[in-house]
C-alpha cells in the first residue's frame, strides 16, 4: 500500500534529492500507534523513504537491505507535522540503488538511514 497522499503528502520538492513532507495526523495508523500520543511507526518511515526515492529517481524500487536505520527520536505528526527527508547520497550502480540520508525538522534529526534497493521494472 502506498502511503503518499494517504498518510503523508509532499509539500515541496525541487531538483535536489530532498522532500518536505506533511504527515497526516488523522490517518488511521496514528489512532492505533499510539492514541493521544501518535508516533510514526518505523515500518511506515521505511516505506516513506522508499516512495520518495522512487519519486526522485522516477523508477520503481524494491527494498533489498537495510544497512542502518537509526530512530534517533520519535516522529510525531502532532509535534512535527512537516519534516524534511533528505537523500545525502544516492549511488545507482547496475541493478541496485544505494542511499544514505536523514529525516529532520527544525534542526532535530529523527531518523538516519542507509538502504539498498533493487531497481524494478
Amino acid at each position: 500500500m502506498r502511503l503518499q497522499n494517504n498518510m503523508f503528502h509532499i509539500v515541496r520538492q525541487d531538483d535536489t534529492p530532498a522532500f518536505d513532507i506533511a504527515l497526516h495526523a488523522d490517518h488511521v495508523i496514528y489512532r492505533a500507534h499510539f492514541p493521544g500520543q501518535p508516533v510514526t511507526p518505523g515500518v511506515c518511515i521505511l516505506q516513506i523513504i522508499g516512495e520518495l526515492l522512487e519519486e526522485h529517481l522516477h523508477q520503481a524500487l524494491q527494498l533489498c537491505q537495510v544497512k542502518n536505520l537509526k530512530f534517533v527520536r520519535p516522529l510525531s505528526p502532532v509535534d512535527n507535522n512537516e519534516v524534511t527527508v533528505a537523500f545525502r547520497h544516492i549511488d545507482t550502480d547496475g541493478d541496485t540503488v544505494k542511499t544514505k540520508g536523514d529525516i529532520t525538522a527544525e534542526g532535530a534529526t529523527f531518523t538516519s538511514f542507509s538502504i539498498i534497493y533493487a531497481k524494478g521494472d
